[in-house]
């Protein structure tokens, strides 16, 4: 049987050079078109470096505004529009390298915006007034005068049991008894948690109490790194009460503090769900990645989503007479998702396996998803 002719090297030469000629015209295409899109879906585009915002400044119309947070550090970081001390808007984890859309509906005023590391310097955000754009909406208040006025009353009983736990904790450091440390710690861990949706509207707060390691340039060594994971690194991690006395002090002072502003604040409806839903991603985020090595979730992440979980229900019982009369189906999801979730977290102090970590993931991911839901069935904004 007869063989063809092998093609001679110069046309082998040829073809692959038209092939790589044309496989890079299709790369050149496929990047213009990603580009192209990346600046129709852009909207106001704001980069946060390792040092802070760039822009500093930002100006943007009255009424609806997409914004893009580009993180251009080397680690994950949160973006927030802030009203004095009040969170506003919020983009939780941005991983590095990679960018979010926020749209907000704002009014005319100056705001301020975080920009990556707790450490870094402020932005500025104007938004001038635009007589082409909707007004803002204004919540109506009158169908939730009752579960605002219940949870007034939680929140208050709340700070004062968190005040209470926090003065006890620091005496327990001053007096250098590890045990009792650690026990006070966790009581008043469950409360700050159960509070997780009210103290995220306070971002000074949030932050003194609630701010990690990885938020700061020196991370455990950094002297603004105070509140609650200061003192568990010190308590279980490292081991031993020295030195934590001025942070357990500091820790009662915000408590103190929080607890006068729960009892003055004026909550809006829709921070209600939305929220409990932030606080549960928030959780996620930290504690829920299957990518970051750990076994399984530890007893301190553990109990942090039971008092989460504590906190949401306290909300989802204030909203169900609402839900019942407007939205049945979607109360009754919501009961499911919170029932499946608090039946998964027994009272345990111990670490658990991988597939309890994989469950406990789900479930709050469910139960959070299904939070988001509400204030659009109930036509809530803001």
């Amino acid at each position: 049987m007869s063989q063809s002719p092998a093609p001679s090297p110069r046309l082998l030469k040829l073809g692959v050079l038209a092939a790589t000629v044309a496989m890079l015209a299709a790369l050149g295409l496929f990047a213009l078109t990603l580009d192209a899109r990346d600046r129709t879906d852009a909207g106001t585009r704001l980069v946060v470096t390792a040092e802070g915002c760039r822009p500093e400044t930002l100006n943007v119309p009255a009424g609806d505004t997409t914004f893009t947070i580009v993180n251009a550090s080397d680690r994950a970081i949160e973006w927030e529009i802030l009203d004095g001390v009040m969170v506003l808007e919020e983009r939780e984890n941005i991983a590095p390298g990679l960018h979010q859309p926020l749209t907000a509906r704002l009014a005319p005023g100056d705001y301020t915006m975080t920009c990556g590391l707790l450490s870094n310097p402020r932005g500025t955000l104007h938004v001038t007034a635009n007589d082409e754009a909707a007004p803002v909406a204004r919540l109506a208040r009158q169908d939730f005068i009752g579960a605002l006025a219940e949870y007034k009353v939680y929140l208050t009983l709340q700070g004062r049991r968190l005040t209470d736990a926090a003065d006890t904790l620091h005496q327990a450091i001053a007096a250098g008894d590890l045990g009792s440390a650690r026990a006070a710690y966790r009581r008043a861990r469950l409360i700050d948690q159960r509070l997780a949706m009210a103290t995220g509207l306070f971002s000074d707060l949030d932050q003194r109490l609630n701010a990690r390691a990885s938020d700061f340039a020196r991370r455990e060594n950094d002297p603004q790194f105070v509140g609650f994971h200061r003192l568990a690194h010190g308590l279980f991690t490292v081991g031993r009460t020295q030195g934590l006395a001025p942070v357990a002090a500091q820790l009662g002072e915000d408590a103190r503090t929080l607890t006068t502003r729960l009892r003055q604040a004026s909550i809006p409806p829709a921070r209600l769900a939305d929220g409990s839903a932030r606080a549960l991603q928030v959780w996620l985020d930290h504690s829920g990645d299957p990518a970051d090595d750990r076994p399984a979730l530890d007893a301190r992440e553990r109990r942090d989503l039971r008092g989460l979980t504590q906190g949401t229900d306290k909300i989802v019982s204030l909203l169900d007479p609402l839900l019942e009369r407007c939205a049945p189906p979607l109360r009754q999801r919501l009961h499911d998702a919170l029932d499946t979730l608090e039946k998964a977290l027994p009272d345990s102090t111990t670490a658990g396996d991988d597939a309890d970590r994989d469950a406990l993931v789900a479930d709050t991911r469910a139960l959070a998803d299904t939070l988001q839901e509400l204030n659009p069935a109930l036509a809530l904004n803001g």
